[in-house]
């Protein structure tokens, strides 16, 4: 949730994410069959046939599982995997560059000429605790991985300069989707938008002032 303070000075951004949660195409025995033989081989002394019963087990794990986050984080600045500075509390001014960091776990990686190559198209949207929409761009950005074989640890950073709005509270919403599936299923994290919904509701009844009523607006298509 992106909160400006009276003066206007700052925003503090509170981010929901939606991720596609696609079929799975592997079964959790053929997951654990795999990590199994892996297990055995490196007990027998066959580290090299242990190395590759792994890497199988690897490969079933990643295209049975949905696409997930393994990390996302605001930074500062982005070295490599892993290699990020986190960004000091979440308050920003008006045209801040706003830098998300995070860590895929389950984007298809399909045929591409002698490699493989994986994409996620990335939604932005902006809305109120409430529930209004404020700004949306679909495909934002879209996001690419190629190698010769899948890569099982990878990064992205998605970057943007923050929007003039007005004094207030203000959700950030993420939607990735696998460019390589067809995942269609939307998560929320209610955890996330319960505590939006928490500091707007309790901002507003502590600027209260007189008599009079306060109306709360309940969007319930913000988890349909």
């Amino acid at each position: 949730m992106m909160r400006r303070s009276a003066g206007g000075c700052a925003a503090s951004i509170l981010l929901a994410v939606a991720l596609s949660a696609g079929a799975a195409t592997a079964g959790a025995g053929e997951i654990a069959d795999k990590a199994a033989l892996a297990e055995t081989l490196v007990e027998r002394g066959y580290p090299e046939a242990a190395l590759a019963a792994f890497d199988k087990s690897v490969a079933a794990f990643w295209a049975a599982s949905p696409l997930q986050l393994r990390t996302i984080a605001f930074v500062d600045g982005v070295e490599g995997y892993g290699r990020y500075t986190p960004r000091d509390g979440t308050a920003f001014r008006n045209g801040d560059s706003l830098r998300l960091y995070f860590e895929p776990v389950g984007q298809t990686f399909a045929p591409d000429g002698e490699g493989v190559r994986a994409a996620i198209a990335v939604d932005v949207e902006i809305r109120t605790p409430g529930g209004l929409i404020l700004g949306t761009a679909k495909d934002f950005a879209t996001l690419e991985w190629a190698g010769r074989t899948p890569m099982h640890e990878v990064q992205a950073t998605v970057e943007t300069r923050l929007p003039f709005l007005k004094p207030g509270d203000y959700l950030l919403l993420l939607t990735l989707r696998d460019k390589n599936s067809d995942k269609s299923a939307v998560q929320f994290d209610l955890g996330q938008l319960a505590e939006a919904t928490r500091l707007h509701v309790g901002k507003t009844m502590e600027a209260k002032r007189g008599p009079g009523m306060i109306f709360v607006n309940c969007m319930e298509k913000l988890t349909m």
